[in-house]
């Protein structure tokens, strides 16, 4: 398979020298004229490796390093910075910010292959030898409690899980301290945290899935939520991050329930999922509260194209239209899961997603259009 390189320089002069030297060399070579640009085209395109410039106008090199380490590329993208300033405090930061190698402009153009070539082929060696399966890490939260944003991800898992094995999907209960996803899917899930002594000692993906409990009528399993008085906020910062970063070990695809409480758990999952679901309901004080929830996000480094927005509409009252909602948020709706009551009712006492239930009913075609939308991301 041809290696992806992404090259993230300002310079015009220096883009086509770098796409002309490496791709004459074999390599498939995409470039960025800024930090932003480069970010998104990372995010999105996952290469293997990235050249990067340090001096560049508003996003400094530095800046663009340390998001991409932080977001859902950076734990298999390699990156090299390749800049004319060779001061030894800058290559310092470089590294601690995640660089792997900082190269000082003028390189000649064999040591730069050569040198590309040596990581790429480091890289497969390791990933041939055993390196932590990486499933799709699929994110649903919500800005304001009561809008169904458990249904939308009980429902989305079993979407997800159409036509795959019985163990490529889960679904992780984290819309902490409630763990109600066990109910809602009749799984007995216990009453304490059942994982945090794992995440206490740095929760692998290989001890997480002795965790995972499974109800046969449902094509998922469940990593059960955390109880009240469980002592979540006690965990290391690292360990949290690690558990993110685990958790892609879980299946082919995870989908984790996040609620909409402030946790820990939700900076590192959030920098660290593929696709962000934010749930929204169509009226007007759910809207605002969404609106500055994207702005957070946005804050943070997270940028717009991994986020995606499902309307729910759990109280059966449309109070905005789905392209008032679009026009107040700046940005297209994936999916409006319409809840018809009396299905909606029937599947919930049977302890099933509605999917399940009924897979030829409206709501499953309505998630069939959410399930496609996130999955183009």
């Amino acid at each position: 398979m041809t290696a992806r390189i992404a090259v993230i320089d300002d310079e015009a002069p220096n883009r086509f020298y770098l796409q002309t030297l490496l791709g004459t060399a074999g390599f498939e070579v995409q470039v960025a004229a800024g930090g932003n640009e480069g970010i998104a085209l990372v995010e999105k395109e996952r290469p293997d490796l990235v050249l990067l410039d340090l001096m560049m106008p508003e996003v400094d090199g530095f800046s663009v390093c340390e998001r991409i380490r932080k977001g859902p590329a950076g734990a298999g993208t390699q990156i090299v910075v390749l800049s004319a300033l060779d001061a030894v405090d800058g290559k310092i930061r470089a590294l601690e910010l995640g660089a792997d190698d900082y190269l000082v402009k003028p390189v000649e153009s064999r040591e730069l292959v050569t040198r590309i070539k040596g990581m790429i082929d480091r890289a497969d060696r390791l990933r041939q030898q055993g390196s932590q399966a990486r499933g799709r890490l699929t994110v649903v939260a919500g800005a304001k409690g009561g809008i169904g944003t458990s249904t939308i991800a009980v429902n989305l898992a079993a979407s997800l899980a159409v036509g795959k094995g019985a163990d490529a999907v889960v679904l992780a209960d984290l819309a902490v301290p409630v763990g109600t996803l066990g109910s809602m899917l009749n799984i007995e899930a216990p009453d304490r945290w059942a994982w945090g002594e794992a995440l206490a000692s740095g929760a692998s993906a290989h001890r997480l899935s002795s965790y995972l409990m499974h109800n046969p009528q449902v094509p998922y399993r469940l990593l059960p939520g955390l109880r009240r008085g469980s002592a979540y906020r006690d965990v290391p910062s690292e360990a949290i991050s690690n558990f993110a970063t685990s958790l892609r070990g879980l299946g082919e695809v995870i989908v984790v329930d996040l609620g909409n409480q402030p946790s820990p758990f939700a900076p590192p999952l959030l920098r660290e999922a593929d696709v962000i679901c934010i749930v929204v309901e169509p009226e007007i004080i759910c809207v605002e509260l969404t609106a500055s929830f994207l702005d957070r996000l946005r804050s943070t480094g997270i940028l717009s194209h991994r986020i995606r927005l499902a309307i729910s509409n759990p109280h059966g009252s449309l109070q905005l239209s789905r392209t008032e909602v679009a026009a107040a948020l700046k940005m297209e709706t994936a999916a409006m899961i319409l809840y018809q009551r009396d299905e909606f009712s029937a599947a919930s006492k049977r302890r099933l997603p509605i999917v399940v239930q009924q897979p030829q009913g409206p709501a499953a075609a309505q998630f069939k259009e959410l399930t496609q939308a996130l999955a183009a991301v």
